[in-house]
């Protein structure tokens, strides 16, 4: 029986949470692949387009280049999402199977950024010397380290793997360096009902823009930067001296833990050298 997503899926996802926690105390002979309720979970989240390790905590979608010149808002959108402002664009992938792997690794939700008054005020003396009026609270708190891999061949024939931190393809052009590395925090969207008449939706399904570099609010999007100058909608850019031509196919990977080298395809037995 085809399972629906978010709420509908997380019982289950609950019960593959605690059958993971257990792995390490059950006897080696049973593995991890033989769980049949990690098995329907793992089936369920690849039909939609979201492929889990679940013992290693990594999600993994299939994404491609969206834009190379144009400023950034977003790292990811889908098909409804904004895409002529984000470096990658996936289709066929669920923002709500997206949002139920996130869970399942045991995310716990972040918070969003916020704008505070300075208190006490600046004098006028001190805000006519430029102090500023409102400070800006970062997002802080859990997340996933984002990175973001692709084949491509090397001018002497040889094909090579790619593996980048996601932050190091956008780039601060007004202070001249990439994005500030850390965990992407996790905002997990929202249900959103547009009027009393209207059926409620998941925003993240609904709007297609599922990871931004930039603060918004309110949260829609599943997980945002947070780099000191996210608050800023006009410095980001491609770091297009890394990047491949836009429409390439790239893989993009969610982890709890930071990775050193570009793992194997989720599925596959095998990996590629990583540069």
């Amino acid at each position: 029986m085809k399972l629906h997503w978010t709420s509908s899926l997380l019982p289950a996802a609950t019960l593959g949470a605690l059958a993971i926690a257990g792995a390490s105390q059950e006897p080696a002979a049973t593995q991890p692949g033989q769980d049949p309720v990690q098995e329907q979970i793992r089936e369920e989240l690849e039909s939609a387009g979201v492929r889990v390790d679940l013992q290693r905590k990594l999600i993994e979608i299939d994404a491609s280049i969206c834009q190379d010149r144009e400023p950034l808002e977003y790292l990811l959108v889908t098909e409804k999402g904004k895409d002529h402002e984000s470096l990658l664009r996936c289709t066929e992938v669920s923002a709500e199977a997206l949002n139920t792997a996130m869970l399942l690794m045991g995310v716990e939700p972040g918070r969003n950024y916020d704008v505070k008054e300075v208190d006490p005020p600046p004098t006028q003396e001190e805000f006519d010397a430029g102090a500023p009026l409102f400070e800006v609270q970062p997002a802080q708190g859990d997340g996933f380290y984002l990175y973001v891999c692709w084949e491509e061949v090397d001018l002497d024939g040889q094909k090579r793997t790619r593996f980048y931190r996601a932050e190091d393809l956008v780039v601060n052009v007004q202070a001249e360096r990439t994005y500030s590395r850390g965990r992407w925090i996790y905002l997990g969207s929202r249900f959103v009902k547009p009027h009393k008449d209207a059926e409620e939706y998941f925003a993240a399904e609904g709007e297609g823009n599922l990871i931004s570099v930039v603060y918004f609010k309110p949260a829609h999007h599943l997980l945002t930067g947070a780099d000191p100058e996210a608050e800023n909608q006009y410095i980001w850019y491609p770091n297009i001296f890394l990047m491949p031509e836009i429409g390439h196919p790239v893989r993009l990977l969610f982890s709890r833990t930071e990775l050193e080298q570009a793992p194997p395809r989720l599925g596959e037995e095998t990996s590629a050298t990583a540069e």
